[in-house]
């Protein structure tokens, strides 16, 4: 879910990750996943569409501080904690 206001913008994870370990390697196995070919795929896309932007990154079932930020690091990404 992608949420707008005041020219701000933020995405909420829902069971699309369950730690922010998933950035980093996406393509990890997950046993919340009922299909594990498309959970890899879905995350790694999640992870190309939002890293390096502005948009704040709501994970729903990560430890607090669960809102931040992805980047990319060469062909994974990494999930920094907002402040």
């Amino acid at each position: 879910m992608r949420i707008s206001s005041k020219g701000q913008d933020a995405v909420i994870t829902g069971d699309l990750m369950h730690h922010p370990i998933q950035c980093k390697y996406p393509e990890w196995d997950d046993a919340f996943d009922s299909d594990g070919a498309m959970a890899k795929k879905t995350r790694r896309a999640f992870c190309e569409k939002y890293a390096d932007t502005n948009v704040v990154v709501f994970g729903t079932h990560f430890a607090t501080p669960s809102a931040g930020t992805i980047s990319k690091k060469g062909d994974s990404f990494s999930f920094t904690a907002a402040e």
